[in-house]
């Protein structure tokens, strides 16, 4: 059987990135709550001439295009809160109220020419290179001198864990060769790795006491790991209902570093967790969509395991947030196994007799998809509770689909009589992993199931034991 665990290796620990822009053009859809949440911030509408926050300085070279465009970051995504043009090279921008809504914003010609900065009631002043958005310098703000020593700081840290890494790969030749040398050595490397997280995280405690009246403590809180958190503090509904949270590109690594210290390597847990993330944002609203796509990119990595469990939450996104943003999105992630409430895709294989049969041909019915095989342990040892449920629910409109991974005809039918899988339908191609209907499937382990309602609509995948008796009493009766 194929492990469900993550895969894990000593290896660099990813800096920050604050600003991760993906599929961004200047004329990006905004949804309607994200619209309703500028117009609520007062970003798209037009002052009343009080004293405002400014942003002014100068570019240089002076840029072909005269148009310069202030950004605003909702989660991992930016949308045009204002614009102004140069004259020869000079600019300014003022907010529409006495402050801007403090948050990480991009300023330049587009997101991926434009530098990164934080706005709020400050009167910012900053010095563009525009051959070199990175090389921007920020003066008369706080929130920014801190900003900056911040990506600084992870500069640091990212180039002493890539030194570290190299090391690691040098190292690893020894573990055949001089196993006690390869520990040592495996030691001092993990030791040094803890030191450099451990003045990190000191760094930011600091930075977050020091400064609680800033929004860049806000920022440091999200990035940063509280050893007292638990699961259920850890992310929590008023953070997602506090609107300045929602400014700044921290929430893939806010729920990327929930779900691995509390999900370490069980991927079930990941995906326990992503759904409580989830659930924890109200329906409808922007802190729902940004919800969404940090926990689907945090299952992403689950990919490289045959879980596609990240591709089914950006899919959940798309349903309940459809348009081109959703749809893109989605686009970045490998299709996995069909998800719960789509419709089951229809199998048509041979039986035992070699006679088609259809999937589709049991609609009206409870079905559990069951993918299996003679030679898989764990599928064997669940049979007996497949048997139990189809003995008590099958006068109730239940039954069995068995579709298996066998290359052994014999092997096969010596199983079915074997483990008294006393269903009709069973099917198989006997092409093993190549199976038809596991590739339609993406089934990349089994036991893989897949329970199907009268409709032909899948409503739970992979229940096991008491849990799925305890779903056939849900749906039909005790």
């Amino acid at each position: 059987m194929r492990s469900g665990q993550i895969k894990t290796e000593f290896e660099k620990e990813k800096g920050y990135t604050i600003v991760t822009l993906q599929n961004i053009t200047l004329n990006y859809e905004m949804t309607l709550p994200q619209k309703a949440l500028l117009i609520a911030l007062g970003t798209i509408v037009l002052g009343s001439g009080i004293q405002a926050a400014s942003l002014k300085g100068t570019i240089t070279p002076t840029p072909v295009s005269k148009k310069l465009f202030l950004y605003l970051h909702q989660g991992d995504q930016v949308f045009v809160v204002d614009s102004t043009t140069h004259k020869s090279g000079k600019f300014q921008i003022k907010s529409k109220d006495k402050s801007f809504p403090r948050g990480v914003y991009k300023f330049g010609i587009d997101p991926l020419n434009s530098t990164s900065l934080i706005l709020s009631d400050e009167d910012v002043t900053m010095e563009c290179n525009s051959k070199n958005w990175d090389k921007a310098t920020i003066s008369n703000s706080k929130e920014n001198a801190l900003f900056s020593n911040f990506k600084n700081l992870n500069a640091r840290f990212t180039f002493e864990m890539e030194v570290l890494d190299t090391k690691y790969r040098n190292l690893i030749p020894k573990a055949q060769t001089d196993k006690a040398a390869f520990d040592a050595g495996l030691n001092q490397l993990r030791s040094k790795a803890d030191s450099l997280i451990k003045d990190k995280e000191l760094q930011y405690l600091n930075w977050k006491t020091q400064n609680t009246e800033l929004f860049f403590s806000k920022l440091i809180r999200l990035l940063s790991a509280d050893p007292a958190e638990s699961p259920e503090t850890y992310i929590t509904a008023a953070d997602f209902e506090d609107l300045e949270n929602l400014r700044a590109d921290v929430w893939g690594t806010r729920v990327s570093n929930m779900m691995q210290k509390f999900g370490q390597q069980d991927a079930e847990k990941w995906v326990i967790l992503g759904d409580q993330v989830i659930n924890l944002s109200r329906p409808g609203t922007v802190a729902r969509q940004i919800a969404f796509r940090a926990v689907a990119q945090s299952l992403q990595p689950l990919e490289q395991n045959g879980l596609n469990a990240g591709y089914d939450v950006a899919k959940r996104y798309s349903q309940e947030f459809p348009g081109k943003v959703s749809a893109e999105f989605l686009k970045g992630f490998s299709p996995g196994p069909p998800a719960v409430g789509e419709m089951a895709p229809d199998i048509e294989l041979n039986d035992r007799e070699g006679a088609p049969m259809k999937l589709s041909s049991l609609r009206g019915k409870v079905v559990l998809l069951d993918f299996w095989a003679s030679w898989c342990g764990p599928c064997r040892h669940e049979n007996p509770t497949v048997v139990k449920a189809y003995q008590k629910y099958e006068p109730k409109g239940f039954t069995v689909f068995s579709v298996s991974l066998d290359q052994s005809k014999d092997k096969w039918l010596a199983a079915i009589a074997k483990d008294g899988l006393i269903w009709n339908n069973h099917v198989s191609d006997l092409k093993g992993w190549q199976s038809a209907g596991s590739a339609l499937y993406k089934v990349s382990s089994i036991p893989a199931t897949f329970l199907i309602d009268q409709n032909g609509k899948i409503i739970a995948k992979n229940l096991r034991g008491p849990a799925l008796e305890d779903k056939l009493r849900e749906l039909l009766g005790p």
